[in-house]
């Protein structure tokens, strides 16, 4: 137990412990902590765009259902097609929509903060930072997210600050 406690292992996600990047391999080999971190924020990155590209059902969870807004049948966020978003109280909401996916879909984020920048009247571009606490031992890491939002398509394209 007190080996356990001194080694501070970082247990990475079920999919990327499931993905096998070397298939051709037996044995997979022992992560370094500065690897698993690695592997940890990578992951975190890919999730956090699936998440904020899944769009969510239309419809309202019925009355008294009062575990499934945080279940899957609310995974994602609305669909903003055909919505105006260029414009700052709507940019803000759309930060609160981000905001509230990853306090519900995300756990291994704590203190999470979207942060919208206004946008230009010609740009085709929103622009989001996302901030955090990554959950992970001995004690939180600061992490941040440049995110973008493309109007045309309705993608998000998510890149961890600093890697």
């Amino acid at each position: 137990m007190a080996e356990r406690l001194k080694r501070q292992d970082i247990q990475i996600s079920l999919v990327d412990r499931l993905t096998d990047a070397a298939p051709k391999e037996r044995a997979e080999a022992p992560l370094t902590p500065a690897q698993a971190v690695r592997l940890l924020r990578a992951g975190l990155r890919r999730d956090l765009e699936w998440l904020l590209n899944t769009r969510r059902r239309i419809d309202e969870p019925p009355e008294g259902a009062k575990e499934l807004p945080a279940s899957l049948f609310l995974y994602g966020l609305p669909d903003m097609s055909g919505r105006v978003v260029g414009i700052g109280r709507q940019q803000e909401e759309l930060a609160r929509e981000i905001e509230k996916a990853i306090a519900i879909f995300e756990p291994r984020l704590k203190n999470v903060s979207v942060k919208a920048f206004e946008a230009t009247s010609v740009s085709r571009v929103l622009r989001f930072q996302i901030d955090g606490l990554l959950r992970i031992d001995p004690g939180p890491e600061r992490i941040q997210f440049d995110t973008t939002l493309e109007l045309a398509s309705g993608s998000y394209h998510v890149e961890a600050r600093g890697a």
